[in-house]
């Protein structure tokens, strides 16, 4: 096959290199998408937590902080609280609720959610564990005041 004399191959290196862009520009505005669609589902399971389960004298009153007992390698100090909202993110991202900077947790480590008058604590799939009074946790469990969690290496204790 012959290629015609007046064919120019810069042009098609060119136009592969446009289309890798494109290509790259809607991968990233999907990224965007699947970001802001994220953030705003943790936001109504919040806000639907919060209006399923109004506060009442037969509730337990809702815990507030986590408190720092053994940081490991984190920039954590022991005693530092740090405050639930109804729904909790935990981990070393920057979008979690609580930031925690050691290595052995994970990007997104664990989840307490306020539901149903109760505290709950899930592990979505964490590489290095989320433990309630030093066992594993596999399914949501519910935790309470004075219960240690640990992930990874962090060692926190529930406070009210």
């Amino acid at each position: 096959m012959r290629l015609d004399p007046g064919f120019d191959t810069s042009s098609v290196s060119f136009d592969w290199f446009i289309l890798a862009l494109r290509v790259a520009f809607i991968a990233l505005i999907y990224f965007f998408l699947y970001r802001v669609a994220r953030v705003s589902i943790r936001e109504l399971v919040a806000l639907g937590t919060a209006a399923q389960s109004p506060a009442s004298p037969a509730m337990p009153s809702p815990m507030s902080a986590l408190e720092v007992l053994d940081p490991a390698e984190s920039s954590l100090a022991p005693g530092t609280r740090m405050p639930l909202d109804h729904y909790t993110t935990i981990g070393r991202r920057d979008d979690n609720s609580v930031l925690i900077d050691d290595s052995f947790v994970s990007g997104n480590h664990a989840e307490i959610v306020f539901d149903g008058g109760s505290w709950w604590l899930s592990d979505p799939g964490s590489t290095n564990g989320t433990f309630l009074n030093g066992a594993p946790v596999r399914s949501r469990v519910q935790i309470a005041a004075n219960d240690v969690v640990q992930f990874g290496r962090v060692t926190l204790r529930v406070v009210v």
